[in-house]
């Protein structure tokens, strides 16, 4: 059994390498790999590559964050967006595009901030008598989320009809506009969540445990879910501030992982991460290859995700391990 857990996270962890491989060729401007002129060269490094790459780090850092949060507090409904991370985010970048100049870097920094105050809110709301519980801490997060987007929608009646439609379609999330510099800008916070969460992999099975096993085990419970919503934040807010929000992955992913190699984080989140980056290399390739124009990313994981999600809520029949 140990052996193919093992065996199955490693093809989960590098499947992600080959799938990049293949649809590295795939668009609607054509790619042979015997014959590349100066423009497909042009369009595989300026165009494709950096599509395909920061794809690949949003599906990594979705998915363990949404494993990491899964089993820090211990509730499989729980994913990136339910502390108000990308509603935070939205309000962030909607209030950019409305007041700030139009500048590339003002709308992914304004995202990024404003996710960390919503996810600090939510922190702060749940904090009572000096400790956080899951239902808490779920519910200040669905608050915030809902306050940020009353704001939001504030936001939207207050822009005229050319930044409204920019609004609009940031929230669909998408990796039509990706380049180097958003992968620059994202690479630092997913490289130091990523890290640290996998470090803390052991602390993770022991909050997964329940509170009062992990307190006799020592675990300091407030400090390492604080450091665990810490890190999701970063990895999932320097992801959200270049590409929108992109839906389920963070949700779905995890459980998809967790049904074919178990619960113990060792092996959950790099699958995760691998799972991740491969669905959504998937998605991205049918957004940009289905029709003449791009289809928000966020559109096709939906319609995908919630038939598999009753699939497997159906399945456990309430209960999750």
């Amino acid at each position: 059994m140990n052996a193919s857990i093992k065996t199955n996270s490693f093809y989960l962890t590098l499947s992600p390498f080959p799938i990049a491989l293949m649809v590295l060729f795939l668009g609607r401007y054509s790619l042979t790999i015997t014959s590349l002129s100066s423009e497909d060269f042009f369009v595989l490094l300026n165009i494709r590559a950096p599509r395909i790459i920061l794809c690949m780090m949003a599906g990594v850092a979705l998915s363990v964050a949404g494993a990491s949060l899964q089993s820090c507090l211990r509730n499989p409904l729980v994913a990136p967006y339910i502390l108000g991370q990308s509603q935070g985010a939205a309000f962030g970048a909607a209030l950019a595009m409305l007041f700030l100049p139009n500048c590339m870097y003002l709308i992914p920094a304004s995202a990024l901030v404003f996710s960390f105050i919503a996810v600090g809110l939510a922190c702060s709301l749940a904090r009572v008598r000096g400790e956080f519980s899951t239902v808490t801490t779920v519910l200040s997060g669905v608050i915030v989320a809902g306050v940020f987007t009353a704001l939001l929608s504030i936001i939207k009646l207050a822009s005229d009809p050319y930044r409204l439609s920019g609004i609009v379609f940031w929230m669909m999330g998408g990796f039509h506009k990706s380049c180097w510099d958003d992968i620059l800008m994202a690479l630092p916070g997913l490289v130091i969540g990523f890290s640290i969460l996998y470090l803390m992999r052991y602390r993770l099975n022991v909050l997964s445990m329940g509170s009062n096993d992990a307190k006799l085990l020592g675990v300091n419970i407030n400090r390492d879910r604080l450091i665990v919503i810490a890190l999701s934040t970063l990895m999932c807010s320097s992801i959200i501030a270049v590409t929108g929000i992109i839906a389920w992955i963070g949700l779905i992913v995890p459980h998809m992982a967790r049904s074919l190699i178990g619960p113990d984080n060792k092996y959950l989140i790099p699958a995760s991460a691998g799972l991740g980056a491969s669905l959504l290399l998937i998605t991205d390739t049918l957004c940009r290859t289905l029709t003449t124009y791009d289809i928000p990313v966020s559109i096709i994981t939906t319609l995908v995700a919630a038939p598999y999600f009753i699939y497997l809520l159906r399945k456990v029949a309430g209960g999750w391990n």
